[in-house]
């Protein structure tokens, strides 16, 4: 019984069930970057950010420096308003929030490309 010849098949098997997981997060996050880019072309996001959005970010950033400006300065504040405002910037801007999933799907694509690729390098 050769043993090797078993490892090497384990090892196949797993690293096409990782490959197929890497594909699934791929082909989700692809439909996340569609999703998102339709919305921000939708009129209706753009009436939206116009009137409730625009104004969020600048809104916190004064908070903030109020908060920290206070004699007495609290710290549970001004975490909760930095979270806040890192949540703003993350997601009042669709393009940057697409980006930033674009650039995880290269990064899958690579990764998968990089798992079907011949150990040896040989092409």
């Amino acid at each position: 019984m050769n043993n090797s010849k078993i490892a090497l098949e384990n090892l196949e098997e797993s690293e096409d069930t990782h490959v197929a997981f890497l594909q699934k997060q791929q082909g989700e996050l692809a439909q996340i970057v569609e999703a998102i880019n339709r919305v921000e072309s939708n009129e209706d996001w753009q009436k939206l950010k116009k009137l409730v959005l625009d104004g969020v970010v600048a809104n916190l950033e004064r908070q903030l420096l109020k908060e920290a400006a206070e004699k007495e300065v609290d710290t549970a504040e001004i975490y909760r308003i930095q979270g806040q405002l890192f949540w703003a910037r993350k997601y009042v801007d669709l393009k940057k929030l697409s980006d930033m999933y674009r650039h995880q799907v290269e990064n899958l694509k690579n990764q998968i490309k990089h798992e079907t690729s011949p150990r040896d390098g040989a092409l």
